[in-house]
C-alpha cells in the first residue's frame, strides 16, 4: 500500500509540474474561487455551506471528473457510507441493515426526485441523467423519517430546459462494454417544457472466467437499458406541475456489480447447513470419504466434462467452477413520478407522489461447481438396510435405492414489489426570520420474496419430488423454499422550525410521528436429503428422543410396525407402501418437524393460525395440503416519536458551526418465509449528537468536519442460538451499541489549475449490551458467547479518499489530469468479529484525463480504474462453513472489478 501511495503522490506532483508547460499558451482568466453548490436536504434550496447537516454532494460535472459511476463509487468518496453491490443495501456509520428480508426494513432512505425508493441500485444511474447526488449522513427523522435512521441519499434528475438541449455519449472499456447515452430536452410552449433521456448498456465478457468447459464468464456481464419521459409546466402564474415516467431493464447479468463474491477456501464437501443436516452438497461427490459415508464408485465420472475438482479460485479469484450459469433479471420496471406547486403570497404548497413497480429474480448454481450428480450408499442403519426384507415384500427392487444427489443444484432468489407514495407540505418562502415547514406523507407497498436464503432446488431428482412419511407432492424438486406475501403502510405527520434569532444565531426544531403497519402470509418448506434424516421418521412414528442406530430405536420401531397393520396405515399413507421409496436414505419431509411452536398463546408477530393444547403448547402454523408447505400468517404495527434540536452559529462570511441532536426510528422487522418461531424483532432507535463546522479558509481552502457520538438501540440481528442439540436461527434485537468518529471532507484549490480533495472518516463501533450468541461458522468455541465488544458490522474504522486534478487551459479547451487513491480499513459482515466475517482492508488507484473543448460542444475522457488491479472488497460477507475438513468458517468475499480501461465521448448539439 504504501508503495502505491507513492506512486501517486509523484505523480500527482509530476502533474503540478508539467503545468508550466500550459503557461506558454495564451489561457482565459479565470478567478481561484471554490464553486458553490447547491443542494434540497432541507426540502428546500441552500447552500451546502449553510446546511447544519453533514452533507457530501456531487454534480454531474463533478462525478465525471471523479469517476463516479456507481454506488459504489459514491461510498469512496463519501465519509461512513458503506454499500453491498451482493445485497444492494448501504449502511451509514455503522448503522445499516443485517437481513436482505424485505419486511426488514432498510436503514438508509433513498429518495429519486423527493420519492422514496427501496431500491438503492438506482442511484447508480448515468451522470446524464443525475443533475445531484446528495448523501445526508445520520439520523434525519424530521423531514425524512421512513428508514432514515442512519442517514438519507437523495437524488435528483435534470429537469426540462427552457431552452434546446440535445446531447449524446458513448463509453467504450475493456471486457466488451459499450454504453451509449442521449437525452434531449426543449420548450414546447411558453409554458410547457420536455426532456427525454435513456441508455443502452451492453457488457459481453464477465469479469470471472468460469473454468468449466462450454461455459459463460460472469461478473456484471448484462444486457440493460432505460428510458425516462419528462414534462414539466407552469399552470398560471402561481402553480408548477411535473411528471417522470422511467423504464428500466437487466438481462443476464451474471451478478450485480462483482459477482456476489468467492470461497477462498478448498471446496465445502460437507452438508449444506451446518445448523440442522439436511442436504448433502454436491461438492461432497469430490471426496471419496468424508467420514459419514463413501461413494458409488464410477459416480465422479458425472462432472459435465470438466476435470477441476478442487477449487479454482484458490489460485485465482477471478476464476470459479459451476455448470449452472448465473442469471440476473429486473423487468416490468414502471416509475412514475410527479409533483405540484402552488406558490401563495408567503409560502409554498407542494404535493410529491410516485409509484413503483419492479420484477427481480436471481438464479444460479447452488454449489458452485461442475458436479453433475452422484450416488451415495444406502445407510448402514437405514430401513432399507436393516428391515430390507420386509421392505422388499411387492416392491420393485429399486425402492430402496442408493441416495442420489442431483449436482444441477440452483437457488432461486425473488422479489417482486409494487409501491406508491404520497406526500404534501407547506412551506414558507418569506423573508420573516421564523422559517417553517409542516407535512403529511404516506406510503404504501405489496411485495413477493423469497428469503436471503434462496429457494433451493435439485428439480430433476425423483426422490426430492416425492418426499416421504406422507408429505404432499414437491413437483418443484425444492429441498428448502421460503417465500412470503407482505404488504407495509406507513403513514407520519412532520413539522420544523427555524428561527432566527439573531443575526448570528439560529435554533432549530423538527418533530415527526410515524405509524408503521406490516401484514402477510408467509410459506415454508423443509426436505431433508441425507443419511441423517432419521429424526423426521422418529417423529412421525411417535418415537422422538432416539437417536439413529441404537438398538432401543430399532426395537421399538420394529414393535410399531409388528402391531400395526401396516407401515403405510401408520404413516397415513393406507396400504400404499410405494410412496415409501428411498425410506432411511431419501427426502424426508421435515417441514411439520421444523415448524414453530410455542409455550404461549402464540408468538410476537404471528397472528393466525396458533393452536394450544391443554398442556400450553402452541402450534402456529397450517400445512398446505396441495403444495405441503407451512403457512401461517404474520403482522404488527409500531410508531414512534422522532425529531431533531440544533443549534447553529455564523460568525463571519464563510464560517458556520452547528450542534444538533436526531433522533432515528427504524419499524419493527419480520424475518418473513424464515418459518422462525419469533420472527419479530422491535423497532430500532438511534440518538445521534454531532458537532459540525464549515468553514472556506479564503477563497481556496474549504473544510467540513463533524464530530458525532450515536447510541444506537435495538439493532435488528438474524442469529443463531443453541436449543438443546440443535443450532436455531431466531431474529434478535441488540439491546445497545455505540458509534462515534470524525469525519472531513476538505477541498484545496490554491491555484485555479489545482484541484486537491480530502473524504475521510473515522468510525469507531462497539456492541455495548447484548445476549450470548452461537456463531455457526466457528468449529472451535462451539456454545453461544458474549459480543460484546464486537464492532457493528459493515463499519470500517478508517476511510480515505484522496484525489488530485490539474487543469490545462489551453487556446483549444481545457485537459484535466486526475487521479483517485481509495483506502478502506477492514469490515465484518454481522456481529462476529471474527476473521471468516471479514473483508480485509484494501486501497485502490484510478486515473482519469478530461479533455473539454473551448465551446463546451465535446467533452472527451479517458481512464483506468483500479490501475494496480488490487483485490478490493464492496462489503463483508458472512463467512461459510460447510467443510467438514476445515477448521473454522472460511471468508465469502465480494470483490471489486479488477483493471478496467476506458474511453468515453460526450457531444452537446445545443
Amino acid at each position: 500500500m504504501n508503495t502505491k501511495a507513492r506512486l501517486l503522490a509523484s505523480s500527482t506532483l509530476a502533474v503540478a509540474l508539467i503545468a508550466g508547460a500550459a503557461h506558454a499558451q495564451p489561457a482565459p482568466q479565470r478567478s481561484n474561487t471554490i464553486e458553490e453548490l447547491v443542494v434540497t436536504a432541507e426540502k428546500r434550496e441552500q447552500s451546502l455551506q449553510d446546511v447544519p447537516v453533514a452533507i457530501s454532494a456531487f454534480t454531474s460535472k463533478q462525478r465525471d471528473l471523479l469517476g463516479i459511476t456507481t454506488i459504489q463509487d459514491y461510498t469512496n468518496f463519501t465519509p461512513g457510507l458503506v454499500y453491498s453491490t451482493f445485497s444492494d443495501r448501504a449502511s451509514v456509520r455503522g448503522i445499516g441493515r443485517l437481513s436482505n428480508i424485505h419486511a426488514v426494513d432498510a436503514a438508509v432512505a433513498i429518495y429519486i426526485d423527493g420519492v422514496f425508493t427501496t431500491s438503492t441500485v438506482l442511484a447508480g444511474g448515468p451522470p446524464l441523467e443525475t443533475d445531484r447526488v446528495e448523501v445526508l449522513r445520520g439520523p434525519q427523522g424530521t423531514l425524512y423519517g421512513r428508514n432514515a435512521i442512519g442517514g438519507t441519499i437523495n437524488i435528483i434528475t435534470p429537469r426540462p430546459t427552457d431552452h434546446p438541449y440535445a446531447e449524446v455519449r458513448a463509453i467504450g472499456e475493456n471486457y466488451g462494454y459499450t454504453n451509449f447515452q442521449a437525452a434531449a430536452s426543449g420548450p414546447i410552449t411558453d409554458n410547457l417544457r420536455v426532456r427525454v433521456a435513456g441508455y443502452k448498456l451492453d457488457q459481453r465478457d464477465g469479469y470471472f472466467e468460469n473454468v468449466n468447459p462450454g461455459m459463460p464468464s460472469e461478473g456484471s456481464k448484462r444486457n440493460e437499458w432505460e428510458y425516462q419521459f419528462q414534462i414539466d409546466a407552469n399552470l398560471g402564474e402561481h402553480a408548477e406541475a411535473w411528471i417522470k415516467y422511467e423504464s428500466l431493464k437487466w438481462d443476464d447479468r451474471g451478478g450485480p456489480g462483482a459477482r456476489s463474491g468467492y470461497l477462498n477456501s478448498p471446496y465445502e464437501t460437507g452438508l449444506l447447513d451446518p445448523a440442522f443436516p439436511v442436504i448433502y452438497n454436491p461438492v461432497h461427490g469430490y471426496t471419496p470419504d468424508t467420514g459419514l459415508s463413501g461413494i458409488v464408485p464410477g459416480s465422479l465420472q458425472q462432472f459435465n466434462g470438466g476435470t477441476t475438482t478442487t477449487n479454482p479460485a484458490l489460485q485465482d479469484s477471478h476464476k470459479f467452477n459451476t455448470n449452472t450459469p448465473l442469471h440476473v433479471s429486473l423487468d416490468n420496471v414502471h416509475v412514475l413520478a410527479g409533483s405540484f406547486v402552488y406558490h401563495m403570497p408567503t409560502f409554498d404548497i407542494k404535493y410529491i407522489g410516485g409509484l413503483q413497480n419492479y420484477n427481480y429474480d436471481l438464479n444460479g448454481d447452488g454449489d458452485a461447481s461442475n458436479v453433475k450428480s452422484y450416488q451415495i450408499p444406502l445407510a448402514p442403519t437405514s430401513i432399507c438396510n436393516t428391515i430390507h426384507t420386509l421392505f422388499s415384500i411387492g416392491r420393485a427392487p429399486t425402492d430402496c435405492a442408493p441416495l442420489t444427489v442431483d449436482g444441477l443444484d440452483t437457488y432461486h432468489y425473488f422479489e417482486h414489489p409494487k409501491w406508491f407514495s404520497n406526500e404534501i407540505n407547506i412551506t414558507s418562502t418569506g423573508d420573516s426570520p421564523l422559517q417553517w415547514i409542516f407535512g403529511l406523507y404516506q406510503y404504501h407497498e405489496k411485495y413477493q420474496a423469497s428469503t436471503p436464503s434462496p429457494d433451493l432446488f435439485e428439480p430433476n431428482n425423483a426422490q426430492l419430488q416425492h418426499p416421504v412419511l406422507g408429505a404432499a407432492p414437491n413437483p418443484s424438486g425444492a429441498w428448502n423454499l421460503g417465500d412470503y406475501d407482505m404488504t407495509t403502510e406507513s403513514k407520519a405527520a412532520f413539522g420544523q422550525l427555524d428561527w432566527k434569532a439573531t443575526d448570528t444565531l439560529k435554533f432549530t426544531a423538527g418533530l415527526r410521528y410515524t405509524k408503521d403497519r406490516k401484514y402477510g402470509t408467509e410459506y415454508k418448506r423443509v426436505v431433508c436429503f441425507s443419511d441423517v434424516c432419521m429424526p423426521g421418521l422418529y417423529a412421525a412414528l411417535g418415537l422422538g428422543g432416539f437417536g439413529p442406530g441404537t438398538a432401543a430405536n430399532w426395537g421399538s420401531l420394529l414393535g410399531n410396525i409388528n402391531a400395526l397393520p401396516g407401515i403405510g396405515q401408520a404413516l397415513g399413507l393406507g396400504n400404499a407402501l410405494a410412496p415409501l421409496t428411498g425410506l432411511g436414505n431419501g427426502a424426508f419431509d421435515l417441514t411439520t418437524t421444523l415448524a414453530p411452536t410455542t409455550t404461549a398463546a402464540g408468538a410476537k408477530g404471528v397472528t393466525d393460525p396458533v393452536t394450544c393444547t391443554a398442556a400450553g403448547v402452541c402450534t402456529q402454523y397450517k400445512i398446505d395440503p396441495v403444495t405441503g408447505n407451512m403457512v401461517r400468517h404474520l403482522g404488527d404495527t409500531s410508531d414512534a416519536w422522532t425529531g431533531t434540536l440544533g443549534v447553529q452559529w455564523d460568525p463571519s462570511e464563510g464560517t458556520m458551526g452547528y450542534a444538533r441532536y436526531s433522533r432515528g426510528y427504524k419499524a419493527f422487522g419480520l424475518a418473513a418465509g424464515s418459518g422462525l418461531a419469533n420472527p419479530e424483532a422491535a423497532p430500532e432507535t438511534v440518538d445521534a449528537y454531532e458537532i459540525g463546522l464549515k468553514k472556506n479558509f479564503g477563497p481556496t481552502l474549504q473544510v467540513n468536519a463533524a464530530v458525532y457520538y450515536l447510541q444506537y438501540h435495538n439493532l435488528q440481528a438474524p442469529v443463531s442460538v443453541k436449543i438443546g442439540p440443535t443450532t436455531v436461527t431466531q431474529f434478535i434485537n441488540i439491546a445497545e451499541s455505540l458509534s462515534d468518529g470524525l469525519e472531513v471532507d476538505a477541498i484545496w484549490q490554491p491555484i485555479q489549475p489545482l484541484r486537491v480533495s480530502l473524504d475521510y472518516s473515522f468510525d469507531h463501533t462497539r456492541i455495548e449490551k447484548s445476549g450470548v450468541y452461537s456463531d455457526v461458522n466457528d468449529n472451535v468455541v462451539t456454545t453461544p458467547v458474549s459480543v460484546v465488544g464486537n464492532r457493528l458490522p459493515q463499519a470500517p474504522e478508517h476511510k480515505v479518499a484522496l484525489n488530485a486534478g490539474y487543469s490545462f487551459f489551453l487556446s483549444p479547451g481545457t485537459l484535466t489530469l486526475n487521479a483517485s487513491y481509495i483506502y478502506r480499513a477492514k469490515a465484518y459482515a454481522n456481529i462476529f468479529s471474527r476473521p471468516w466475517n471479514e473483508a480485509p482492508a484494501w486501497d485502490q488507484v484510478d486515473l482519469r484525463a478530461n479533455w473539454t473543448a473551448r465551446d463546451g460542444k465535446y467533452v472527451i475522457i479517458a481512464y483506468v480504474r483500479n490501475v494496480f488491479d488490487t483485490e478490493g472488497y464492496d462489503a463483508a460477507v458472512q463467512g461459510s462453513q460447510r467443510n467438514l475438513n476445515f477448521a473454522n468458517g472460511a471468508q465469502n468475499l465480494e470483490l471489486t472489478p479488477p483493471r478496467t480501461v476506458g474511453v468515453e465521448l460526450q457531444y452537446k448539439f445545443f
